[in-house]
This record gives structure tokens, sequence and C-alpha cells, in this order.
């Protein structure tokens, strides 16, 4: 029997949630940079092991769709907060973090600094000290990242989750 172990990724409209799920779930050698924005929201799986599944849900991160980000967070054992790198996009992130983090029911939380290759991105220890949660920089335009971002899903979910390395 087949186990899904659902992780939610939330953050604000163009920090990179659905490129993220792209990056993890695709195997495309180039990934699409133009920003497309999400209608409600979006998914995709990674197969970790013969029965073990991690689905991955992308909240739409235009403000009209938070009305759903309670109900598809629920079931959640990891939430992922994907922020731009750039102080007003963290201080929307630290903004939404406090607004939801009654909703997160237990779940992991961890952060994700995307565009790190832009000029100017605040260091992943600088956006962690803001947000106060384990934050990783990350570039999810780039498929040399794709294992960089398994790692941070399945070490985030470790305790949960006992596969093969």
């Amino acid at each position: 029997m087949t186990r899904y172990v659902k992780v939610a990724l939330m953050g604000s409209g163009y920090a990179g949630k659905s490129t993220l799920i792209k990056l993890l779930t695709d195997s495309k050698k180039k990934l699409q940079v133009n920003y497309q924005p999400t209608a409600g929201m979006d998914c995709g799986t990674i197969t970790l092991d013969s029965t073990t599944k991690v689905s991955l849900v992308e909240m739409g991160g235009q403000s009209h769709f938070e009305f759903m980000w309670a109900d598809l967070m629920r079931g959640s054992k990891m939430v992922v907060l994907v922020t731009e790198s750039n102080p007003k996009a963290v201080l929307k992130t630290r903004q939404l973090l406090h607004k939801y983090k009654d909703k997160f029911n237990g779940a992991r939380v961890i952060a994700i600094a995307n565009k790190q290759d832009v000029e100017g991105s605040m260091k992943p220890e600088s956006v962690q000290d803001l947000l106060g949660v384990p934050t990783y920089g990350m570039v999810a335009i780039d498929p040399k990242q794709r294992l960089h971002g398994y790692k941070l899903i399945i070490n985030g979910l470790r305790d949960l989750l006992r596969v093969a390395a």
C-alpha cells in the first residue's frame, strides 16, 4: 500500500512555489522562467520509494486565494515557506507566517530563500533571522538544484519517513 505524505508550499505570488514543484517533479532540463500566477492551487508528487510518495501542494500566492490556505494546509506534515530573497518579500513572508502559524497543526516548518541568483539577495542566514525558522537558499529555476531540493524535503520529513538514502 502506498503511503502519501503531504507537504504544503506557501508564500506570496512570484516567490517560486510552482517552479519549485516543477523542479522536483519534472525531469525537464530547462525550466520556464516566465511568471504565470497559480490559479488557486497546484500540486506534484515525488516518489521516494516503492511505498512512499510526497504530495507537494502549492497554495496560490495572490491574496484573493488566502481564504483557501487553511484548508489546503490541513493534513500537511511539513509547511515550506517560499520567499524571494529580497527584504520586502521576506518581511511579507514573515507576516504570512505569523498570520497562519496557528493553522500549521504541528507540521514541521522550513523556509526556502529562493532566487539567490538575483543581485542583492539576502543570505539564507539573514532570512532565517527574520523568519525564525530553518531557512535554506535555492535557485528553483536551476535544474542542478534538483537534488538539493529533494534533500530539503526528505530531511524535513526525516522523523516521519524511513526511506533508503
